[in-house]
């Protein structure tokens, strides 16, 4: 099943964020902490491998990803408009 254009839209946006591609304000910022702190505790949590290129330098980096959508909490957590699947925030 397709995504809609929303969603990706929003995966786009919160990867620009993560990425400070975008700008993200202070209130984003405290929101994200909140959401990921909740992510931080959830069971549906798990820890993957992305891979970083920084400076030119490769380097895989540990990140939380949900494992009910599939998305990656920092970058999720950053998009005012998403949600937990789990209505946790």
């Amino acid at each position: 099943m397709p995504l809609p254009m929303k969603r990706i839209g929003n995966i786009l946006k919160g990867w620009a964020k993560a990425l400070r591609i975008i700008k993200t304000s202070s209130d984003e910022k405290n929101l994200s902490s909140e959401r990921l702190a909740a992510c931080g505790k959830c069971e549906h949590a798990s820890k993957s491998k992305v891979l970083a290129i920084i400076n030119g330098h490769a380097t895989y980096e540990h990140q939380l990803q949900c494992t009910k959508c599939g998305c990656p909490c920092l970058e999720k957590s950053l998009v005012k408009e998403e949600t937990c699947p789990l209505g946790k925030w």
